[in-house]
C-alpha cells in the first residue's frame, strides 16, 4: 500500500499525501473494550496521527521544531497558490505578455468583471425587445380578441413575474406616494370586471387624419353651394317666364340671393364644428382607457408595479422595465412595438400636447371616461392617469441614463405621454412630482432634438415653475437652482450631457444615478465653482463680490444636492430627497476663505477654518493630488497670517504643497485636466508665489508686526537678498507657473510679474527687472494675434495695481518719474484695488502714498 500511495502521489493525483509504510494491526485493551488501528492517510494540512500505545496513554507530543517546519510548509504552499492564482488571472485579463504587479491585476480583473455585468444587462434588455417583438406576429383575430375581453386575455397571456425573495409585495406600500391606494394584493375582496378600454394610438391617428382630410376637401361646401346656385337657376327662370316684373320683385330676387349665399356657409361651418367637437370628444374623452378600482387589469398592474420597484431597488434594470411595460399593458396603454406603431404613438403624443395647450383641449382632458358627472369615475379616470404618467416618466428615466435600449423617438414619445398625462392626473399627482415630469421633459429636448429647438425647453421649465409657484406647491429643495437666472441659462444654454455612468469627479458628486437631473446639478456646481475661481484668479472684469455671490450659490445647491442612498420606487419623488455633497461644500468653504483673506476679513475667514481643515474621506483618497495641495496652501497661509514669526512653519507647509501641485502637473499627456483643474492649478501657483514673496517681505524687515502694511526699499541695495533655500523654492513654483501657461494662457498675465519679483529676490540687475514690470504695465498686442488670445493674456487691472507698487517700493529713483506722478500712479493703482475689493494690498498702496505724499523717502523702516 506504501508503494501504491507513493505511485499515485508521483503521478499527480494526490500530491498533497505522506507516504505512511505498512504496519499490522494493533489492538488494545481499555475499560473493557478492544480497539485496532489501521494505516491512516492524512493531508498535509493537518499533523499525522500517533499511534495509539498499548497502555491507553497518548503518545508524546511533536518537537516544537517540527510544528514550526509544518507551518511554513503549510504557508509557502499558501502563497504559492496565491500566487499561482494571480499569474492565471493576470493571463486570462492582461494576456502573459503583460507585466502588471498585484494591484494592476486586481483591477483590470474588476473591470472585466463590470464589463462583463453590463454586458449581461444589454443581453438582457435585446431579449426583453425580442420578446416585445414578438407581439407584432399576432393575428388579427388575436388581436381583436383581445380588445373585446381585455382584462382576462392580459391576465393570461402575461407571464406572471418571479416571486420576491425579500417578501410580499403588500409590505412594500411604503414606497408609492401618499396619494397611492395600498395594493389590492392579499386581500379579501372580490375582483370586479370592470375596466374602460380606450383606442390604440394608430387609430387615433387614422381619425384625426379622416377629420383633416374632409375639413381639406370640405365636401359639404361643394354640396351647399351646388344646391344653392340651382335654387337660385330656378328662380331667375321663374321670374323669366312671369313675363313682366316691377322694381319691388328685384329687390325680393337680390335679397334672396344673399341669404341663399349666406346660409350654406354657416350650415358648412356649423356641421364642421360638429363634425371636430365629436372627434375631440371620442379622443380626449371616451377614447382614454380607465382602469377601475379592483379590476383585473388594476391588480395586474399593482403586481408587476411592486415587482419593478423591487427590481429598482436591486439594480436590476432590465427585469424592471420588463415589469413596468406589463404595467403599462394592464392600464391600456401598451408601448408601440413597430415603427408605425412609435410614429403613431409619437405624433399623437405631440398632437394632444399642443391640445391641452388650449382651454378647450385641458376640458375634454380633464373628463376622461364621460361627459356625465359621475365623480366614481372621473377620480378613476384621475388615478389610472397618474399611474400611467409615473410609469412612463420612470421608464424615461433609465431610458435617459442608459438603463434602457431604445430609440429618440421612443424617448420623446415616453417623455410626452408623461407630461399629458400628469396634467390630466390634477390633484392625485403631487406637485413635486408633476415638476419633476416637466424638468425630464426639459432634459429630453436637449438630449435628443436639435441645437436649433433646444429654446423649447423653456416651455417645459416655465410649466414647472407654474407649477412650483401655484397655492398648493412650494419649489422642490433640488430643483430650486432652477428658479435661479443663472441656473435657468444654464439648463437652457449650457454645454452638458447624461452619461449613462455618472463623471466620477473631485469637484462635485452626481447623487442618485438614475435620475438625470442629478448630472446636470453636478455639471451646474462645478460651473458655479470655475466662475467663482477665475473671478478670484483673474480678477479682470468681475469682482470679489460676484465670486461670494456664485459661492453662495454653490453652498445653498451643495446643501439640496440628490440623496445617493434612497428608495427607487415608481411614486417616489427624487427632487424632495436631499443630501449634501461634501467634495463642492469644501471647496467653495476654501474659495470663500481666501477671499476673506484678500478682503482682509480675518475673523469670517477664521469662522470658516474647521470646514476646510476637515478635508473628506473621499478626496483624501482621489487620485488627484489638488485637494492635498490645497489643503496644505491653506495651513501655510493660516500659519503666516496667525503669526509672523511662523515663517519656517509656513514655508515647510508651501514645500509640501508645491511638491504635490508639481506631480499634479507631470501627470503626463495621457491624462486630460479640465478647465477648472487649470483654474485651480493657477489659484494655487499664484497663492504659493505671493505667500513665498510675503515671507521674503516679513524677513527684510526684521519680522515687525506692522511689517504687513509697510514700505519697501527705494533703492537696490537696501533690498535684502533671499536664502538659497527660499530662491530654490519659488523658482520651482515660477517652474510649475511657465509649465502652466504653454496650456493655459491666463496664466500668462501673471507670469512676468513674478519673474520681476525673483529677480529682485535675487538681487540682480534693475535692468531687466524693469523691463518685466513695464511689460506688466503695458498693453501691447502682437500683431497678427486673435482678439480672444490677447484677451486672455494681456495683463489686466489687478497685475498693473502690483506692478506700479512693485516698481515703486523697490526700483531705483533713476529708473522712475517724478514723486507727483509715482502718487498719481499709486492712486490709480489704489482706486483699482478698491473696486476689485482687494483690501490688503489696498492698505500697503494707501501707506505708501501717504509717505510718498509727506516727501519721505520710501524705506524699510
Amino acid at each position: 500500500p506504501g508503494a501504491l500511495f507513493h505511485s499515485e502521489a508521483a503521478a499527480g493525483l494526490h500530491p498533497a499525501v505522506y507516504t505512511v509504510p505498512y504496519l499490522p494491526p494493533q489492538a488494545f485493551m481499555g475499560s473493557g473494550t478492544i480497539l485496532t488501528t489501521v494505516p491512516v492517510m492524512v493531508d498535509t494540512d493537518k499533523l499525522p496521527i500517533n499511534r495509539i500505545a498499548i497502555s491507553g496513554k497518548p503518545a508524546g507530543q511533536p518537537h516544537k521544531g517540527e510544528k514550526r517546519t509544518a507551518h511554513n510548509a503549510i504557508e509557502k504552499r499558501y502563497r504559492s497558490s496565491i500566487n499561482d492564482k494571480i499569474i492565471e488571472l493576470k493571463d486570462l485579463v492582461a494576456g502573459t505578455e503583460a507585466k502588471l504587479n498585484k494591484s494592476a491585476v486586481l483591477r483590470k480583473a474588476i473591470d472585466y468583471i463590470r464589463y462583463l455585468q453590463q454586458t449581461n444587462q444589454k443581453l438582457k434588455q435585446e431579449n426583453m425587445a425580442l420578446k416585445m417583438s414578438t407581439q407584432k406576429n399576432k393575428s388579427l383575430k388575436d388581436l381583436v380578441a383581445m380588445e373585446v375581453d381585455a382584462p382576462a386575455d392580459v391576465k393570461n397571456e402575461l407571464p406572471t413575474p418571479p416571486a420576491s425573495d425579500v417578501g410580499s409585495p403588500t409590505s412594500f406600500s411604503h414606497c408609492g406616494s401618499d396619494s397611492e391606494p395600498d395594493s389590492p394584493i392579499g386581500e379579501d375582496t372580490k375582483v370586479c370586471r370592470g375596466s374602460a378600454g380606450g383606442m390604440l394610438d394608430r387609430s387615433r391617428m387614422a381619425l384625426c387624419a379622416f377629420t383633416f382630410l374632409f375639413l381639406s376637401l370640405n365636401p359639404l361646401a361643394n354640396l351647399f353651394c351646388s344646391s344653392g346656385s340651382s335654387s337660385a337657376e330656378g328662380a331667375a327662370t321663374n321670374t323669366h317666364l312671369a313675363g313682366r316684373t316691377m322694381l319691388g320683385v328685384d329687390v325680393a330676387a337680390d335679397s334672396w340671393g344673399w341669404m341663399d349665399w349666406m346660409l350654406p356657409t354657416i350650415l358648412v361651418w356649423l356641421l364642421n364644428g360638429v363634425l371636430v367637437s365629436g372627434v375631440l370628444i371620442r379622443l380626449l374623452v371616451y377614447g382614454e382607457p380607465v382602469t377601475r378600482l379592483h379590476s383585473g387589469s388594476s391588480v395586474l398592474f399593482w403586481r408587476h408595479r411592486k415587482q419593478a420597484d423591487l427590481d429598482l431597488a436591486r439594480g436590476d434594470f432590465a427585469q424592471a422595465s420588463q415589469n413596468l411595460w406589463t404595467c403599462l399593458k394592464a392600464l391600456g396603454r401598451p408601448l408601440p412595438t413597430s415603427q408605425l406603431d412609435l410614429a403613431c404613438a409619437a405624433l399623437w403624443s405631440f398632437l394632444r400636447f399642443c391640445l391641452q395647450r388650449l382651454w378647450v383641449g385641458r376640458w375634454l382632458a380633464a373628463r376622461a371616461g364621460g361627459l356625465r358627472s359621475d365623480r366614481p369615475l372621473q377620480e378613476d379616470a384621475c388615478k389610472s392617469s397618474r399611474d400611467a404618467a409615473l410609469v412612463y416618466h420612470r421608464l424615461h428615466q433609465l431610458h435617459m441614463t442608459g438603463k434602457l435600449n431604445g430609440s429618440h423617438l421612443s424617448a420623446v414619445h415616453m417623455a410626452l405621454s408623461a407630461v399629458n398625462l400628469a396634467e390630466c392626473a390634477g390633484t392625485c399627482l403631487p406637485v413635486a412630482s408633476l415638476a419633476e415630469v416637466y424638468v425630464s421633459a426639459a432634459l429630453r429636448v436637449k438630449a435628443s432634438l436639435p441645437r436649433i429647438l433646444h429654446f423649447t425647453s423653456r416651455v417645459f421649465l416655465s410649466s414647472a415653475r407654474q407649477a412650483c409657484l401655484s397655492a398648493s406647491g412650494s419649489v422642490p429643495p433640488a430643483m430650486q437652482w432652477l428658479c435661479h437666472p443663472l441656473g435657468h441659462r444654464f439648463f437652457v444654454d449650457g454645454d452638458w450631457a447624461i452619461r449613462s455612468t455618472p463623471k466620477e469627479s473631485i469637484y462635485s458628486q452626481a447623487g442618485n444615478t438614475v435620475d438625470p437631473l442629478a448630472q446636470v446639478t453636478q455639471a451646474f456646481r462645478e460651473h458655479l465653482l470655475e466662475k467663482a475661481l477665475y473671478c478670484v484668479a483673474q480678477p479682470w472684469e468681475k469682482k470679489y463680490a460676484d465670486a461670494l455671490e456664485y459661492l453662495q450659490l454653490l453652498i445653498s445647491a451643495s446643501d439640496a444636492a440628490g440623496a445617493t442612498s434612497q428608495s427607487f420606487a415608481i411614486g417616489s419623488n427624487m427632487a424632495t430627497v436631499t443630501g449634501c455633497d461634501p467634495h463642492s461644500k469644501w471647496w467653495s468653504s476654501v474659495a470663500v476663505v481666501i477671499i476673506n483673506w484678500l478682503q482682509g476679513d480675518d475673523a469670517a475667514a477664521e469662522r470658516l477654518y474647521p470646514t476646510v481643515e476637515h478635508l473628506p474621506r473621499s478626496l483624501q483618497n482621489a487620485e488627484s493630488l489638488l485637494p492635498k495641495a490645497c489643503l496644505n496652501i491653506f495651513r501655510a497661509v493660516r500659519a503666516l497670517l496667525s503669526k509672523p514669526e511662523n515663517c519656517q512653519l509656513s514655508l515647510s507647509y508651501s514645500d509640501k504643497a508645491s511638491a504635490l501641485l508639481r506631480d499634479s502637473l507631470n501627470l503626463g499627456p495621457h491624462c486630460h485636466s479640465s478647465s477648472l483643474d487649470k483654474v485651480v492649478q493657477l489659484l494655487l501657483c499664484d497663492l504659493l508665489l505671493v505667500m513665498r514673496t510675503n515671507v521674503w517681505r516679513l524677513q527684510q524687515q526684521g519680522v515687525s508686526p506692522a511689517g504687513s502694511g509697510s514700505a519697501g526699499a527705494s533703492c537696490p541695495s537696501g533690498v535684502h537678498q533671499a536664502s538659497p533655500l527660499e530662491l530654490q523654492g519659488f523658482q520651482q513654483d515660477l517652474s510649475s507657473l511657465r509649465k502652466l501657461a504653454h496650456s493655459f494662457r491666463p496664466a500668462v498675465r501673471r507670469l512676468f510679474l513674478h519673474e520681476a519679483t525673483a529677480r529682485l529676490m535675487a538681487g540682480a540687475s534693475p535692468t531687466r527687472t524693469h523691463q518685466l514690470l513695464d511689460r506688466s504695465l503695458r498693453r501691447r498686442a502682437t500683431p497678427g494675434a486673435k482678439t480672444g488670445v490677447f484677451c486672455e493674456m494681456r495683463p489686466g487691472q489687478r497685475e498693473q495695481a502690483e506692478a506700479v507698487m512693485l516698481a515703486c517700493r523697490y526700483l531705483p529713483p533713476s529708473f522712475l518719474s517724478a514723486p507727483g506722478q509715482r502718487v498719481g500712479m499709486l492712486a490709480d493703482a489704489a482706486r483699482t484695488l478698491e473696486k476689485l475689493g482687494d483690501k490688503r494690498t489696498l492698505h500697503d498702496c494707501q501707506q505708501m502714498i501717504i509717505k510718498l505724499g509727506s516727501g519721505t523717502t520710501v524705506t524699510n523702516s
